[in-house]
């Protein structure tokens, strides 16, 4: 006889499953068992990109903030080790490219 709660707890993985892979725009294969490592795979993924996104903004801001004086270079790379997800310690090689500044056309 199934256990009742435990088809629960697989549709709630699932739908969780289902939301975040949506919001990753990622279309791959999911395993029929093992969910929860797997969720556990995608919240890494997604924390990954979060931490993406971040690293890129604060170069940016940095990038405005000392403009005037040319302290930050257009290019930073930096390397490291985070938990991103439970039981999940991934390494991260983050680089961020500042766009170069587009000239005016000459007239």
């Amino acid at each position: 006889m199934p256990n009742p709660s435990a088809e629960g707890a697989s549709k709630s993985l699932n739908k969780t499953i289902t939301e975040v892979m949506k919001f990753l725009e990622d279309s791959g294969d999911r395993p029929n068992a093992g969910l929860r490592p797997f969720l556990h795979e995608k919240i890494g993924d997604l924390a990954e990109r979060w931490y993406r996104r971040g690293f890129s903004r604060g170069h940016i801001q940095s990038r405005k903030a000392f403009l005037s004086d040319s302290t930050v270079p257009r290019t930073l790379d930096y390397s490291c080790t985070r938990t991103l997800s439970p039981k999940q310690v991934r390494d991260i090689d983050l680089r961020s490219t500042y766009p170069k500044k587009k000239k005016a056309p000459k007239k």
